[in-house]
């Protein structure tokens, strides 16, 4: 896949009390070498108002940026799954101001403009992973960095960014599957009770078909 991200996941470190939509979040850590030899990585805390799961099926939102084809959970399990999480998020509560915060590394020379771009287009990364997203409650923020050890890929002027736009993107919402996925057993506490995905799902969800 491409992956060399060698950070702990799940409910660590600044994700230790990360909730996205009644679940347990955390950290999530997504990277790929593309084409040209250029790498992109990302690093995402997933703490948001919105969901980060499909109601209607249960599965991640950000699923479908993953290889392969989703495994679906079974109706029953996730009917058990939606009324115990309406009834965390019921029993929850006010929602405080959320924060999801993301970094998108690359090794590519990147000028102060481009790098400003490439955090900026990372935003449609939270967006495919979290619906409702960047609600009043939210300070989603997106930080880019650059080490410029290799040249951009050759191309007419400004279009030579693109495929590294596009992967920050897409690392973005596989970063943030990742973290729903790696989140250990619920976050219980005064805030109120938060299940994690593989509690409501089992221990084997979030697996792919070919």
């Amino acid at each position: 896949s491409g992956d060399r991200a060698r950070v702990a996941t799940g409910a660590v470190g600044a994700g230790t009390g990360a909730v996205v939509g009644g679940l347990r979040g955390g950290v999530g850590t997504a990277s790929t070498v593309l084409e040209s030899g250029v790498t992109v990585g990302a690093l995402v805390v997933v703490n948001a108002v919105g969901s980060a799961v499909d109601p209607t099926t249960g599965v991640p939102y950000g699923h479908y940026f993953e290889a392969g084809r989703p495994v679906f959970p079974d109706a029953s399990v996730h009917e058990a799954a939606l009324r115990r999480l309406a009834g965390a998020r019921g029993a929850a509560a006010p929602p405080p101001m959320n924060t999801t915060l993301a970094v998108v590394a690359t090794d590519a020379a990147l000028t102060r403009a481009q790098a400003q771009k490439v955090a900026g287009t990372a935003h449609d990364g939270i967006a495919r992973a979290v619906r409702p997203v960047h609600l009043m409650n939210d300070g989603d923020t997106v930080f880019a960095l650059a080490t410029g050890a290799r040249e951009l890929p050759e191309g007419p002027g400004p279009l030579a960014l693109n495929e590294i736009l596009a992967a920050g993107a897409d690392l973005v919402t596989r970063a943030i599957v990742r973290a729903v996925l790696a989140a250990p057993g619920g976050l219980r506490g005064p805030g109120g009770d938060f299940p994690s995905y593989r509690e409501l799902y089992g221990p084997d969800s979030g697996a792919y078909s070919r």
